[in-house]
This record gives structure tokens, C-alpha cells and sequence, in this order.
């Protein structure tokens, strides 16, 4: 649950000034966000609904944000990106998976080991490399609201508890996008895509053997029901990312005034406080899974060394990747470790 040290900051942030704008009847602009969500999981109950409120609030009542959760507008979460840019909606909520190829260059973050382990320091690092790198490509037309990270991922799974790195050989696991499968298949497992509703009963039915995800979407999921085994090298094995993005079509229809309430709100400070929010649910997560009678495997750092040294090969090929796509692929990777370092990483 949000404490409420974590409420009082959402509840204030960004809108001490525009919070006094005087409300005027009826909304003058009505944006909808879509997004693929739960109206019951954290990404709506402690972000998504909240942020709409306080721009409504910050707006004196001038900015009205419809939120949309579980695809009511229709399509697959593929699909969002393309709603997002064909103006069928105004802001979206997605990670960057979900479209294939789109967002290559901020799934450089999903990279194993580039992380700092707590998303408080993780998504302010994804901020600042995105709106360094990606701007002017990936994010073109786009009005980046927040970039954050989720709470650290670890290897789950349902028969065979992984120690070592010949324990990944033979192992079916869900991933949720190409680079950190790619690392999958660099360890000695095979990746398997597996839309997050479907992956409990895939587990449950032996389909696959495990997953790569963070702690605290275990807990809403009850995936420690099916998932007995959970692997931890120091750290965890990586960070997902989560986008919350504005078309920048939209954003320019405001005037000053109201452009100002959206800057307040959003931005590395937002996904800061974002970070907070997921690391907020990390513990509960792990004592629900212990309470499962589960087995959590802490790796030794000379055994995850082993598992860097597996996948080198997954950072040059995003590199290549990068390259090939006219970007500075290495300089890029360069500064995703020296930002993420800057942020806390040790690793």
C-alpha cells in the first residue's frame, strides 16, 4: 500500500503555483490517456489516476484528463504508440516491449547489470539518458511526461531452483522484451513472449518454466502461488522501464499557462517520486513470497560476475544495433554506465 509520506508527496508535487489557477466552467482541453493496465494496479491507483487529478486541480479545472485503463479504447497494447501518434488519443502509458524496434534505444536501459537496483535512482537515470540520447529520434513528437524504472527483476521459477549458471541451461522463461531475452538466450535459457495477463496460467500449466520480473508486480499477481524458486544476484538482474507519454501535438494546443501545469508535473522529478512509489512495494512482495513458503536464492557476487561475462555479447550487439541505426551505439552504452553509476550502480 502507498504510505503516506508517499501520498503527501504526490499529492503536492509540481503544483504550488499553477494550483491557484482560477477554474473557468467547463474544461477548455480534454486529453485521454490510455493505457494497458489494471484500474486496480499500482500504475493507476498510485500514478496514473493521481497525476490526472492534480493536473485537473493544478489547472483550475481547465485541463480535463480521461483516463482509460485495460484498452477500453480498443486495440492491444501494441498498439498504443500508434493510437498515440495518429492523435486518437493524447497520452499513453506502455513500456517499451510492447512495440518492437520503437523504443530500442531506451531498452539499452533493460540491459542486465546497467542498473542501480532501486528504482528511487534507476528512473531519474532513465530520464536523464533518454531526454540525452533520445530526443531528437525515439522520442520525436513526444512530450516525455515520465520514463521510470520498475522496482529491481529477478529470475523466477516453478520446479528447478537456479544457482549457478549452468542452472539456466534447458529453462523456458518469459521475458518481456527483446534485449533482456536476448541476455536469456546469453545465459543458456530460451525466451519465451508471454503477455503479463497469461503468464500465471502458462506457469501453472508448465508451458514455462519460470520469468524474469520485478518483486512487486509478484505480489498483485500472485505469481509466488506458482513461481516457488526466486534467483537474486546483488542488485537484481535488471530494471524494466515504464513510459508516460504526451503527443507533443497535444501539449503545443495549450496555452503558456497551461503548458507550465504539465512541466510542473512531470519529468525527472515525477519519475523520482514514481521510483518511490515502486520501491515502496518491493518488501511487501517479498514477504508475501516467504510467507508462501518460497526459497529466495541470494547469488554471490563471484557467481554473478560469471553471468556478466555471459553477456557481453547482448551489449554489442545493442551497440551494433544502435550503430547500424546512425546513433553513437558505443557512446550511447558508454553513458547509460557512467549515468547509471552517477545514480548509485556499483555493479
Amino acid at each position: 500500500m502507498l504510505n503516506r509520506r508517499n501520498m503527501l508527496a504526490l499529492a503536492g508535487a509540481g503544483v504550488a503555483a499553477p494550483g491557484m489557477l482560477r477554474a473557468q466552467g467547463a474544461p477548455q482541453f480534454t486529453f485521454r490517456l490510455h493505457s494497458f493496465s489494471s484500474p486496480t494496479a499500482l500504475d493507476h491507483t498510485m500514478h496514473l489516476d493521481r497525476w490526472a487529478e492534480r493536473i485537473g486541480t493544478a489547472s483550475g479545472g481547465r485541463i480535463k484528463v480521461e483516463v482509460y485503463p485495460g484498452m477500453q479504447l480498443g486495440g492491444q497494447p501494441r498498439d498504443l504508440v500508434q493510437q498515440l501518434e495518429d492523435g486518437v488519443v493524447d497520452i499513453i502509458w506502455t513500456v517499451p516491449g510492447f512495440t518492437p524496434g520503437r523504443f530500442m534505444g531506451i531498452e539499452g536501459l533493460e540491459l542486465p547489470f546497467l542498473n542501480t537496483g532501486r528504482s528511487i535512482s534507476q528512473s531519474p537515470a532513465a530520464m536523464e539518458y533518454a531526454l540525452k540520447h533520445l530526443a531528437d529520434n525515439e522520442l520525436r513528437g513526444i512530450k516525455v511526461i515520465a520514463i521510470n524504472a520498475t522496482d529491481r527483476a529477478l529470475v523466477h521459477t516453478t520446479r528447478k531452483p537456479i544457482r549457478t549458471l549452468e542452472d539456466f541451461r534447458g529453462l523456458r522463461l518469459r521475458v518481456a522484451g527483446r534485449w533482456i531475452g536476448e541476455a536469456v538466450t546469453a545465459l543458456g535459457a530460451t525466451p519465451q513472449g508471454i503477455a503479463l495477463p497469461g503468464v500465471y496460467e502458462a506457469l501453472a500449466r508448465g508451458q514455462v518454466d519460470g520469468m524474469l520480473i520485478n518483486w512487486a508486480i509478484t505480489q498483485p499477481y500472485r505469481f509466488y502461488e506458482v513461481a516457488k524458486f526466486h534467483t537474486e544476484p546483488p542488485g537484481g538482474l535488471f530494471q524494466g522501464c515504464i513510459l508516460t507519454l504526451m503527443s507533443m501535438r497535444s501539449y503545443n494546443r495549450l496555452p503558456a499557462d497551461l503548458k507550465t501545469v504539465i512541466d510542473a508535473d512531470s519529468g525527472v522529478a515525477l519519475s523520482r517520486r514514481l521510483g518511490e512509489i515502486w520501491d515502496s512495494q518491493t518488501q511487501g512482495a517479498i514477504d508475501a513470497t516467504k510467507a508462501a513458503g518460497n526459497e529466495i536464492i541470494e547469488v554471490s557476487a563471484a557467481e554473478k560476475a560469471r553471468w556478466q561475462q555471459a553477456v557481453q555479447p547482448v551489449y554489442l550487439a545493442w551497440i551494433a544495433e544502435m550503430t547500424r541505426r546512425g546513433r553513437n551505439g558505443q557512446a550511447m552504452f558508454d553513458d547509460i554506465q557512467a549515468i547509471t553509476r552517477s545514480h548509485g550502480r556499483t555493479g
